[in-house]
């Protein structure tokens, strides 16, 4: 039984990143638009479309939010080639979210890198002049984001670039995705626990 969830979550997870925004469900219904983004109203901040029907709920779930963002993490970076850092974040989520659902949490990370060298990216190694230290343990102080981050409770980006978080004491890594350490800190705007590779963040 296990193993048939986590096939049916693979294929899902692979479907959704391979799909045009435009060609899913949650488009068609109006829920989000060409970019992948929550139609909201103008005058207040709330979604255009409430997820009121099976239909609407199962076209729009945790999954589809966490795929989403990686898709438009990739609209944002040109070319063929990626650096690492910059999905290691997202992917964190995915994982942290169904490690309780499915047998191998680490599939999604697997998955991923197949992806890529299916359709030919590659993976940029090299680290950053920005990033802040190298493993270990991300140094009590605060930064400066440097990638949209979203967090999964919420439905949109809930800490911007240029927004500022803390680490109010050393924090050792998480978990490590894709080769790359994963850190909690605390997004000050919100205060809010958010999580970020080193490749996210800078000093102030």
């Amino acid at each position: 039984m296990g193993r048939a969830i986590d096939l049916f979550v693979t294929y899902r997870f692979l479907r959704l990143l391979t799909t045009p925004f435009e060609d899913t469900q949650a488009y068609k219904l109006g829920i989000i638009d060409a970019n992948g983004n929550r139609i909201m109203q103008k005058r207040i901040k709330k979604p255009e479309v409430e997820l009121v029907t099976s239909e609407q709920k199962n076209s729009y779930t945790i999954l589809h939010k966490l795929v989403f963002n990686i898709k438009k993490i990739f609209a944002k970076v040109p070319g063929l080639r990626t650096k690492v850092g910059t999905y290691a974040a997202a992917l964190f989520l995915l994982k942290d979210t169904f490690k309780e659902s499915v047998n191998d949490p680490d599939m999604f990370e697997k998955e991923f890198v197949k992806y890529l060298k299916e359709n030919d990216i590659e993976f940029d190694n090299e680290i950053s002049e920005e990033v802040i230290g190298f493993g270990e343990v991300l140094p009590k102080g605060e930064y400066v984001l440097i990638n949209d981050i979203l967090n999964k409770q919420e439905e949109e980006l809930s800490a911007a670039k240029g927004d500022k978080v803390v680490a109010y004491e050393d924090e050792a890594p998480v978990d490590t995705i894709l080769g790359v350490e994963i850190f909690p800190v605390i997004h000050i705007k919100s205060q809010e626990k958010i999580y970020v590779s080193l490749e996210d963040i800078k000093d102030v």
